[in-house]
């Protein structure tokens, strides 16, 4: 989905010296503030300004004025959350990015017509609920991509569970049992539970299961598979 990028391509670059300008105000306020990058918005007095934390804040080029929360652009079009936008570019940049060895992966024998990225917790209910149907994404031709996201954090119940779910030598069986209820059996290597954990903070994830579709739209909270099938085609990801 190129156009998205395209959309919040902020036609207007900032220049070097309303960026220098917005830079200095904002470190002025507190050094240790990190910029990631500031961007003027396209057809607007403001700039959007992306921290390394991965919030987002917008100011005017004077860098005098802040505003905290999202930009919304209401048009004959009607209303568009322009910083959810910019949000779904870097998701896309963060999916493509992915190593699918580090996930979950459930697959269909048929051929692939949509990739699901899926935060979920062993132990949380809707998620289980979700796992529940994954045969019927995978008849539709649904690949689901589990990544972690233990909600009491690293070190918790669910973190081991995970960490043993993706140790085991059949991953997916071991899944399927996890999400049964069963306590899988203890297991422990190299993983990737706790950076997948930490991404999911980063992307603003706060509860599971949350969905990410491969246009970098995300969705929190569980949907039965026939409405989840007909959002992915909607969106054509």
């Amino acid at each position: 989905m190129r156009w998205l990028a395209w959309i919040f391509a902020f036609g207007s670059v900032a220049t070097m010296a309303d960026e220098a300008r917005i830079r200095e105000a904002i470190t002025g306020i507190n050094p240790m503030i990190a910029i990631k990058s500031v961007d003027a918005v396209a057809q607007t007095p403001f700039f959007e300004v992306i921290l390394m934390s991965g919030e987002r804040i917008y100011t005017d080029k004077s860098g005098l004025y802040f505003v905290a929360g999202d930009l919304y652009n209401v048009g004959i079009g009607g209303v568009q959350n322009l910083t959810e936008i910019s949000r779904r570019v870097d998701r896309q940049a963060i999916l493509e990015g992915l190593d699918p060895s580090k996930l979950v992966v459930f697959s269909p024998i048929i051929e692939v017509t949509h990739r699901l990225l899926v935060f979920t917790d062993i132990d949380c209910g809707y998620c289980r609920r979700l796992h529940s149907e994954i045969d019927q994404l995978l008849e539709n031709g649904v690949e689901v991509r589990y990544a972690a996201f233990p909600r009491a954090g690293v070190g918790s119940d669910s973190y081991d569970k995970y960490v043993s779910v993706y140790c085991d030598n059949d991953q997916k069986a071991a899944m399927t049992l996890a999400k049964a209820g069963e306590t899988p059996e203890a297991a422990t290597c190299d993983n990737p539970v706790s950076d997948q954990y930490q991404l999911g903070q980063k992307l603003g994830v706060t509860g599971t299961p949350t969905l990410i579709f491969e246009n970098g739209e995300m969705l929190p909270g569980y949907l039965p598979w026939r409405d989840l099938l007909e959002r992915m085609n909607q969106l054509g990801s």
